[in-house]
């Protein structure tokens, strides 16, 4: 109940302090006082860069035209003034300085950058004219003139209610006149600012916003007891306590998300929620409201802040890196199979404990590579052949001697009977190195065309390799290519080099 009723008091407050100049009392008068500082030909006071800063009075008068903009008439009055001093010219010239009285009218627009708040920053925009009589230094008249005036500014108003406000605002105003401070630009003066001469106006001021218009003459026609905005005779709620609550356009007091518990009751005014929950929506239906639950669109206990811990790992899901699978806090709720330190995500060898310099794999074979990283993992070999035995020299030649004795029908991809043989001693070899994989090449000499020559190479290497196939050999060993006549290595034109030239090579490589 004594959170409903402070829930009540500020809306009550901020409502009361929202109003400020509105629909129903469009007509503002401003009255404000502060100083005034140059700029022009003979430098620059701006922004308190410099004194004299002379004292100034002013004012507006301004009408509602929406919640975001006023129509506004302002101006101001008062002195400004400058000295300067301009060294190495002529001497008569080096102290520089005037005075002038300055009074401006504007007419413009103020932009609220907020809407119906107590707090509004602003700008002003306008344009209209300046009356200046000044009194300049080493001349013995004065001058008086009057010009056009282009103005623009920047402030914060803070309204205390719906009658009553302070404004802080700078206005600047850029005239269209280059002598009232004693003469237009010149070298022998001030070199710096080229423009004509402004100035600007720092003020604080009060304001007043009064009835104008329909709301000024409606009188007793137009009563609202309840000041809700409404007026009693459209109001269908004419009696809304407290005073001065947010209302619908009823006069009822407000339902932002129709859950029928008005705004002011409701601890989630703009979200859709059961009465039970005081207007707050459950969407998993665990009994806890959203924003109190850790896990709003899935369902869970209480304990555990309305989350749920699917793999029942004692690691809620919301923290769980493997929600699905049952694991330990250590690891985020992820696990560890093989029990080696080292969770199952960055283990290489899930289900066999290893080291981490491993990856969790073991050395099986002892040679001094990872199972993860080593082909031949039950027979020791080296580090070069990613753990598989050296391929010896005299193996090299076996597979050299059988390559040497495949032959082709002439011209075709078509290997020759008395070919079988060698074949054969080749698929014993391989089947010695069971994990080395086996490039086919295929070479012609250059009698005829390239292009032939590449296509004839390339089918004898492939019929190589059906034949491997065809004897037990995995395909998944086997690659094959041709590369016709461009790698010779015997001279063709000679009948000897030639037959070197047509051959089959074999390379086994882990």
């Amino acid at each position: 109940m004594k959170k409903h009723l402070l829930i009540t008091f500020l809306a009550y407050i901020f409502i009361f302090q929202a109003f400020s100049q509105s629909a129903d009392r469009r007509l503002g008068i401003e009255i404000n006082g502060g100083i005034n500082e140059y700029q022009g030909d003979l430098g620059s006071a701006l922004f308190f860069a410099r004194k004299p800063n002379y004292q100034g009075i002013g004012g507006s008068i301004s009408y509602y035209l929406n919640p975001n903009i006023d129509v506004c008439l302002f101006g101001s009055g008062g002195d400004v003034g400058f000295y300067t001093f301009v060294p190495n010219v002529i001497p008569s010239l080096t102290y520089q300085s005037f005075r002038a009285n300055v009074a401006t009218l504007n007419g413009g627009i103020r932009f609220k950058l907020l809407k119906d708040k107590p707090f509004t920053p602003y700008i002003m925009l306008g344009a209209g004219g300046v009356y200046v009589h000044s009194d300049v230094s080493k001349s013995p008249d004065s001058y008086t003139g009057a010009a056009g005036n282009l103005a623009g500014g920047i402030g914060f108003q803070y309204s205390f209610n719906e009658k009553f406000g302070v404004r802080l605002q700078s206005v600047a105003n850029y005239t269209f006149n280059d002598i009232w401070d004693g003469a237009p630009f010149t070298y022998l003066t001030h070199t710096r600012n080229k423009n004509n001469d402004m100035f600007m106006y720092h003020s604080l001021g009060f304001f007043f916003n009064l009835p104008y218009g329909s709301a000024a003459e409606s009188g007793p026609s137009l009563k609202d007891k309840d000041k809700d905005g409404v007026p009693d005779k459209l109001d269908k709620c004419p009696k809304t306590m407290p005073w001065q609550l947010p209302v619908n356009e009823d006069g009822c007091p407000k339902d932002s998300d129709l859950d029928t518990i008005p705004d002011y009751q409701d601890s989630c005014p703009y979200q859709f929620g059961p009465r039970k929950f005081n207007g707050c929506p459950d969407k998993d239906g665990d009994g806890i409201i959203d924003k109190l639950d850790r896990c709003p669109e899935k369902a869970g206990p209480a304990e555990y802040n309305g989350c749920p811990d699917t793999d029942g790992d004692g690691v809620l899901d919301i923290d769980d890196q493997c929600p699905a699978v049952k694991g330990s806090k250590e690891f985020n709720g992820c696990p560890d199979t093989d029990g080696d330190g080292i969770e199952d995500r960055k283990d290489k060898c899930v289900n066999v404990a290893g080291p981490i310099e491993g990856e969790g794999c073991p050395d099986s074979d002892g040679d001094g590579v990872y199972d993860n990283k080593d082909v031949c993992k039950t027979v020791p070999g080296t580090i070069a052949n990613k753990g598989c035995p050296e391929i010896k020299a005299e193996v090299i030649q076996k597979i050299a001697l059988a390559a040497k004795g495949i032959n082709f029908e002439t011209g075709k991809d078509i290997i020759k009977t008395e070919s079988y043989d060698d074949l054969d001693a080749l698929v014993a070899i391989l089947n010695e190195y069971p994990e080395a994989n086996v490039s086919i090449d295929g070479h012609t000499d250059n009698v005829g065309e390239s292009a032939a020559n590449m296509t004839l190479s390339q089918n004898r290497a492939g019929a190589v390799k059906a034949y491997l196939i065809n004897k037990g050999v995995s395909a998944m060993r086997l690659t094959s290519s041709g590369y016709g006549d461009t790698q010779p290595i015997a001279d063709n034109k000679t009948k000897a080099g030639k037959a070197k030239n047509r051959r089959v090579d074999f390379k086994l490589t882990y």
